[in-house]
């Protein structure tokens, strides 16, 4: 009876929904999480990746929630879930919502000086492997009650993701173009191109413990392993490529691989070459394991960045990440205001 009421006078459609939740909403928090997370990634499978869930399990908490509220919020009729009129209503609403939790939490957190909570990250693949690591151990031994998440994107994924809210904090090999993020410059990093031991190759000698040097014009007829589109590695090399010649890079591809860690075996094992992050390859290089060389032809310097939405109020545990990271480069913090 009173739901009919207010659904005929008092309440619009979107409070309702919210209105019938309300009975529930130590579970409802999670269970709007999972949905939002479900639209966002466009995939059961993905959501569970991303919030380190199983697929049966998100499905589970989906229709759960659509029970709750007594319509269906997705269309699973399609290839990618879409939302129903319904589902468009509750996830503008879910979003608001989920951003208010987070907000009164930053405020009780802040007041209180509280460093304690999970830590949501997004980082691209050589940040994410190699600078990452390092940052977290010192993070957990200064905060022992802090946990963390960290799935690796592509660059392309990552800014979207902080964009979206998906993630507190992102670390990224480019920087992007929104407005609404702030990125910090962290530290410089450099390509160069690696191949298996023995390749021979035309290259100009090495000035103190520099890497040799080629032309580009020696390595178009090698056979390359790319990255995926949206890396940054990827787009770093096509631009300066571009910019040097004027025209799109025509490389003999032999192959496109995801992740640092697979391109570089399969540069050992024989298959190709590649352009891929200097620090990525240190070990590789002082083992012999592959062989480097600085492409002269190309500028392909760049620098990576820790990114977070200016939009998001930074919890304290949010907050004393940025400022350990910032000091861990030695970087200076942006104002968080400007």
């Amino acid at each position: 009876m009173i739901n009919r009421f207010l659904d005929s006078f008092l309440f619009p459609f979107p409070l309702l929904l919210l209105w019938q939740l309300i009975p529930h909403l130590p579970s409802d928090f999670h269970q709007l999480r999972v949905f939002v997370e479900v639209v966002r990634q466009k995939s059961f499978s993905r959501a569970a990746e991303s919030i380190f869930l199983s697929q049966p399990t998100v499905s589970a908490h989906v229709k759960a929630l659509e029970n709750e509220i007594g319509v269906p919020l997705l269309d699973r009729s399609q290839r990618q879930p879409q939302l129903t009129e319904a589902g468009k209503i509750l996830f503008r609403y879910a979003q608001q919502f989920l951003g208010l939790k987070e907000e009164a939490l930053a405020a009780i957190q802040k007041e209180y000086e509280i460093v304690k909570g999970h830590l949501e990250i997004a980082a691209s693949s050589v940040p994410g492997t190699y600078l990452l690591p390092g940052i977290l151990f010192l993070f957990h031994q200064r905060f022992p009650e802090v946990t963390f998440s960290v799935m690796l994107r592509d660059t392309k994924q990552v800014l979207e993701s902080i964009k979206e809210f998906t993630f507190d904090l992102g670390f990224v090999g480019e920087p992007g173009n929104h407005e609404d993020l702030e990125q910090v410059k962290l530290v410089d990093d450099e390509l160069i191109l690696i191949t298996p031991p023995g390749t021979k190759l035309p290259f100009h000698e090495p000035e103190g413990t520099e890497l040799p040097s080629i032309d580009i014009s020696s390595c178009l007829e090698l056979p390359f392993i790319l990255r995926e589109p949206g890396s940054a590695t990827r787009t770093v090399f096509e631009k300066a490529y571009k910019k040097h010649t004027g025209k799109k890079a025509a490389l003999n591809i032999v192959a496109f691989l995801e992740g640092q860690e697979g391109i570089k075996e399969a540069v050992k094992k024989g298959l190709g070459v590649t352009v891929i992050s200097r620090r990525a390859v240190a070990e590789e290089l002082r083992g012999q394991a592959v062989e480097g060389y600085k492409i002269m032809d190309l500028t392909l310097e760049r620098s990576f960045y820790l990114i977070y939405s200016k939009k998001r109020i930074l919890a304290p545990l949010g907050q004393a990440f940025v400022d350990l990271t910032s000091t861990y480069f030695r970087t200076e913090l942006p104002l968080l205001d400007k």
